[in-house]
């Protein structure tokens, strides 16, 4: 979970958690990015609007590193997102976030990474 507000990242990552994946945290574009090359992950989700650097700077250098991981971008913004999510492969999910959304979200990026991938693993199983 990649989002430069402290609160939001640790309840997301307890939300995770909650439902039975385990979920790491970063503050910064430039830590998820740290974190991605050393980590093993299926899911990566992303706030769309952070200092030093926004989401889709993350989602596009996820991407070159594995084109098969599913990626999900929170926002609070008003932003188009549509095209760079149809030619990145990413949700988009609006803030606030209801929990039946982002378990709903995140399983079905994990779908996606089975299917691509059958013997991706899968964290938190």
């Amino acid at each position: 979970m990649v989002d430069d507000e402290d609160r939001v990242r640790n309840v997301l990552c307890d939300l995770l958690a909650a439902c039975g994946w385990e979920a790491d945290g970063a503050a910064s574009t430039a830590l998820g990015l740290d974190l991605f090359a050393l980590g093993d992950y299926d899911v990566v989700l992303t706030d769309f609007l952070m200092n030093g650097g926004n989401g889709l700077d993350l989602i596009e250098r996820v991407r070159r590193a594995d084109p098969t991981v599913g990626v999900i971008m929170l926002t609070g913004a008003g932003a188009d997102l549509e095209a760079p999510s149809r030619r990145l492969e990413f949700t988009v999910l609006r803030k606030p976030i209801p929990l039946d959304g982002l378990r709903a979200a995140v399983s079905q990026a994990l779908g996606r990474r089975s299917r691509e991938s059958p013997t991706a693993f899968t964290r938190g199983s």
